[in-house]
């Protein structure tokens, strides 16, 4: 039922939006526990400009923007757990990241993440659903002190794939990014980022540590409080323009009794 319930959430963008507008009358991130929370975003185009920036100034005020190399040392230390945190990823790597999102991140001294598919970065597929950052685009990310790390090689379901496929979509994109890009790429996302339908928990994770990176970053909904938490690692995924009470259904909790 509760599974049913969240899959028409998900595919009905009505009942989601009258789903969240109900929990957010008795969730709010006021009451949320202390630790990493991760925020996935996709496009940010310029019409949502002012709504993602909206999203950014509301997160300000329940916690402390961390980038991923910071986020996995607090987690690592443990210090995670003194306070919120929360983390900005882009998957893919569209135009409107950098052309959008970055001034609106640079303006707000907010770091943050974007994952590349290591194939896309000078080939990008036909038809895709917007124009992705290609070189000088990432040059101008990275020189604004923000993070890259890797989305895959081709964005395959990597579950579907033998060892040696899914061993070249984690480690070789890593390589790739990392001779392309001039700088080490210690962070992981998994395309789609479920467990079983697009990534084999007990093999990838492992590959991807194996392979070097830190992270293995999925779409599983909750909060990371640990060093355990770091080879599966939750992330919200959001849209520029949600409105507020929406966040705060998603991350936030009851108020403790």
């Amino acid at each position: 039922m509760l599974h049913s319930l969240k899959t028409l959430a998900r595919d009905n963008p009505v009942v989601r939006a009258l789903l969240l507008r109900g929990l957010s009358r008795w969730r709010r991130l006021t009451h949320a526990p202390p630790g990493l929370y991760t925020l996935c975003y996709h496009h940010v185009p310029e019409r949502h400009r002012a709504g993602f920036a909206a999203q950014v100034a509301f997160l300000q005020r329940h916690g402390r923007f961390v980038g991923a190399d910071e986020a996995v040392a607090l987690l690592s230390s443990g210090e995670i757990a003194r306070e919120r945190h929360f983390l900005v990823t882009f998957d893919d790597g569209y135009a409107d990241t950098v052309e959008v999102a970055l001034p609106v991140l640079r303006a707000a001294g907010v770091p943050a993440i974007l994952f590349l598919v290591g194939d896309w970065l000078d080939a990008p597929p036909e038809n895709p659903p917007g124009p992705y950052a290609g070189r000088a685009l990432v040059d101008d990310w990275l020189a604004a002190g923000m993070e890259i790390g890797s989305h895959s090689a081709s964005h395959a379901r990597i579950a579907t794939l033998d060892d040696a496929e899914a061993e070249r979509e984690i480690a070789g994109s890593r390589t790739a990014l990392e001779a392309a890009l001039g700088r080490p790429i210690r962070h992981f996302a998994c395309p789609w980022g479920v467990a079983e339908r697009d990534y084999r928990p007990g093999r990838d994770p492992a590959l991807a540590r194996g392979a070097g990176y830190t992270t293995f970053f999925t779409t599983r909904r909750g909060v990371a409080t640990g060093a355990d938490d770091a080879f599966a690692m939750p992330r919200h995924v959001l849209e520029p323009e949600w409105p507020l009470h929406e966040l705060d259904a998603l991350m936030g909790a009851p108020r403790a009794r």
